[in-house]
């Protein structure tokens, strides 16, 4: 089932939320969009129930992936702050035009949503940021809708 409301609304409502970050490998990941979720998560804003997941071509281990993710977080941030972010975080590496990839990451979506679910019909919502040039704006759009 799909939730209507807003990101706020989500939290308020404690629904199942899952953010996908496309081109978390890249810069504007790196050093804004990741950042900001944090300050989210330290504030207290996201939903209880969230999850994080990157999306990018470039193939990268856990460690490589963490080490991206919080180069740009302040240094004086309590590391449990951040262990509980990275927490919810996680990353799938695909093509930005091939379906099987895309499966791939609805599958992980899914996953990820079964174990967070309290009944199978909770609500949820899927909220995708594109940190992508508009060159792939299309293929990206249009895997979204078809997988």
């Amino acid at each position: 089932m799909s939730f209507s409301g807003g990101l706020d609304e989500a939290a308020k409502h404690d629904v199942l939320t899952t953010i996908v970050v496309f081109g978390a490998s890249g810069d504007l990941a790196k050093k804004k969009t990741y950042p900001a979720l944090f300050h989210l998560y330290q504030q207290g804003l996201l939903p209880r129930r969230t999850r994080i997941l990157g999306y990018a071509r470039t193939q990268m281990e856990r460690d490589s992936f963490v080490s991206r993710v919080t180069s740009f977080f302040k240094k004086d941030t309590p590391p449990a702050d951040i262990e509980g972010f990275l927490a919810i975080c996680g990353y799938v590496s695909g093509k930005y035009d091939v379906a099987e990839d895309f499966i791939r990451l609805r599958e992980e979506i899914d996953q990820q949503e079964h174990a967070m679910a309290k009944r199978a019909e909770d609500e949820r919502v899927h909220i995708y940021y594109l940190a992508l040039p508009p060159s792939v704006f299309v293929s990206v759009g249009t895997q979204i809708r078809t997988n």
